[in-house]
């Protein structure tokens, strides 16, 4: 498994957790558990606060900064 996620770019390591630091790339997110952002900044259309995205489910796009008001994810560095 991990050879694939090289192959997606995963080599940069990920975090695990609620918070996404300020500064550092994030090329997808996975949620682990039912997820509401209460703040999300990067390059992408339309707002993903205060919506709620289902357990598994992955976001891609490039994504500098989260936090998740409920929830835990995995977030990919870029």
């Amino acid at each position: 498994m991990s050879a694939e996620l090289d192959r997606f770019g995963a080599r940069n390591g990920f975090t695990v957790g609620t918070t996404g630091v300020a500064g550092q790339a994030y090329w997808a997110i996975q949620m682990l558990a039912d997820t509401t952002f209460s703040a999300i900044a990067g390059d992408y259309d339309g707002t993903l606060t205060g919506v709620t995205i289902g357990s598994g489910n992955i976001i891609y796009g490039q994504f500098n900064s989260f936090t998740a008001g409920t929830g835990r994810v995995i977030a990919y560095k870029g």
